[in-house]
């Protein structure tokens, strides 16, 4: 991995961000920008731009501004971010387990969790092919590490779907 010292836009794909970072980049990133975060929720897209920019201090979000941007986006980071404020909570979102395909749904689950054990362990071995981990090399492992819990979280929350489509 890299030493040098990462941008914003790398740090939001590697790390848990602070919660107006997390905010940022979810609506940012959203198909349309921060605009069309604020038109679906019915938000003047000036206000919600100044609120949303980090480098833009008079103006913070509020949890209303939180409420726009998770509803629209559904960005994980946000959630990580929160996770992180509240001592570390893991989140899980619903999974695709379904009456009409409930093995689907848990195959589906099986294979998140399968990808995101690959993407820590990948992680880890790179860190450690100096012997050294840096700061952002521990952050990325953290993040790693919170969304490898998350999914496994997930098998449990399928299981539980597949057995009431079973069962019903």
């Amino acid at each position: 991995m890299s030493k040098r010292w990462p941008s914003s836009k790398e740090r939001a794909q590697r790390e848990v961000l602070p919660l107006s970072l997390a905010l940022y980049h979810a609506a940012r990133d959203y198909q349309g920008g921060i605009k069309a975060v604020a038109v679906t929720f019915g938000l003047n897209p000036i206000t919600l731009q100044h609120k949303l920019s980090p480098t833009h201090d008079p103006h913070k979000p509020n949890l209303e501004d939180l409420e726009a941007v998770l509803s629209v986006t559904r960005d994980e980071r946000i959630m990580d971010s929160i996770g992180e404020m509240a001592g570390g909570g893991i989140w899980v979102s619903p999974c695709t387990a379904t009456a009409e395909t409930p093995m689907q749904g848990m195959m589906a689950t099986l294979s998140v969790l399968q990808d995101r054990v690959a993407e820590m362990v990948k992680t880890l071995s790179e860190s450690l092919e100096d012997g050294v981990i840096s700061p952002f090399e521990a952050a990325e492992l953290h993040l790693r590490v919170r969304r490898l819990m998350g999914a496994a979280l997930a098998i449990e929350a399928a299981a539980d779907q597949y057995a009431e489509a079973r069962h019903g």
